[in-house]
């Protein structure tokens, strides 16, 4: 065995047909949707990160980078997903280890008075995978 066949391989969320959206070059996994590992990659995964979040602004679609934080898969997590530059996003990845299985769940809720969130609708989710060499 090589040194090499030992390091972790990271690789951005694939197209899914009806659970992904594209845009930009990434793929975004739509809220509420259950993703099984398997459709992902044959190999065990060791993290997921949140890269960015996708969201329509009266129907103009716009991407918010996310500070790209690996969320290590043991057990179930319920991890937060937050932007400074969108501070009206309720969100969160719920990672469940021991069924092999994601959802992001979220929304776009007003902070204040002042930013009218009412015409944005939250799109989906983009993320990268850590998987552990076979």
């Amino acid at each position: 065995m090589t040194e090499s066949s030992l390091i972790p391989l990271s690789f951005p969320m694939p197209e899914i047909p009806g659970v992904t959206v594209t845009y930009g070059g990434l793929y975004y996994l739509q809220p509420e949707l259950l993703l099984d590992f398997i459709s992902v990659s044959a190999q065990p995964l060791a993290s997921v990160t949140p890269v960015a979040v996708l969201y329509a602004d009266i129907g103009v679609l716009q991407r918010i980078e996310l500070r790209k934080i690996p969320v290590p898969i043991k057990g179930r997590i319920v991890y937060p997903v937050s932007s400074q530059a969108l501070p009206s996003l309720r969100a969160r990845l719920i990672i469940n280890g021991p069924f092999k299985k994601l959802k992001f769940q979220g929304t776009l809720i007003a902070a204040t008075a002042e930013p009218s969130v009412q015409n944005m609708t939250l799109i989906g989710l983009a993320l990268e995978f850590t998987a552990l060499p076979l």
